[in-house]
Order: structure tokens, then C-alpha cells, then sequence
């Protein structure tokens, strides 16, 4: 199979959205982190409340670190796409090939670590859910 820009370049529009998406979640987990510092250092908290913030502090850093590992990756799937067209520009088929796999790889792992992201959400969405639950009865 000869690759050519036009394989390469249908990833180029998902690669931005990606970075958009990662960075605008990572700004709200940021934000949500600032507040929750803010309140630990402002204000007198009774046991329950510094054990719920400090777990949800603690869900926040495992989704920060995992967003920051899915930036990084697609950074890298940013780069091996630039790549690859620099392969085939020279020419060179075959490198261009495996960089084009490269890049698909990382993407993919990408969109992995990302939605083990969003499972971290879900399960601490769903403790938040049932504390709620169970004060209203």
C-alpha cells in the first residue's frame, strides 16, 4: 500500500479537537483543585468534610496526571503525523509507514488513557450520588 498525504492528513482535523477536549477538561479539573485548596485553607472543616475533600482531592490528581499522560500522547501523535509527511516528502515509503503506525498507536492510546479518565469520573460521580441519596432518606 503506498501511503500519501491524503491518508495522513485525516488525522490532522482530530488531533486539535483532541487537544481541545484534554485541555479544557484538565482546565476544570485544574479549577476544581484551586477551590478545593482554597477551602482547606480558608475555612474550619469539621472531620467529614476534610475526609470528603480529601478524597476527591486525591480522584482530582488521578484524573490530572491521566489527562496530562493523554496530552502527552497526543502531542506525540501531533509530531509522528508531521513526521510521516516528512518521510514521505523524501521519499521514504516504508519509514513513512511505520511513523504513520506510530502515530495511529499513540493516538490510540490516547483515547485509552483518556477514558480510564472518564471511568475515575464516573465511579467518584456515583459516590457523590449515593452520599446524596442517602442524607435525603
Amino acid at each position: 500500500m503506498e501511503l500519501g498525504y491524503s491518508t495522513i492528513a485525516l488525522l490532522f482535523p482530530a488531533i486539535p479537537l483532541m487537544f481541545l477536549v484534554y485541555s479544557n477538561t484538565s482546565t476544570a479539573v485544574g479549577g476544581r483543585l484551586r477551590e478545593l485548596f482554597e477551602k482547606i485553607f480558608n475555612e474550619k472543616l469539621n472531620s467529614e468534610e476534610s475526609k470528603r475533600i480529601t478524597g476527591e482531592v486525591e480522584y482530582l490528581s488521578k484524573r490530572l496526571s491521566l489527562l496530562r499522560s493523554a496530552q502527552m500522547l497526543v502531542g506525540l501523535t501531533f509530531l509522528f503525523n508531521i513526521l510521516t509527511m516528512v518521510g514521505i516528502y523524501l521519499g521514504k515509503q516504508e519509514f513513512a509507514q511505520y511513523l504513520f503506525g506510530i502515530t495511529v498507536l499513540a493516538m490510540m492510546i490516547s483515547i485509552l488513557v483518556y477514558l480510564s479518565e472518564i471511568l475515575i469520573t464516573i465511579q467518584a460521580v456515583k459516590v457523590v450520588l449515593n452520599q446524596v441519596r442517602t442524607k435525603n432518606n
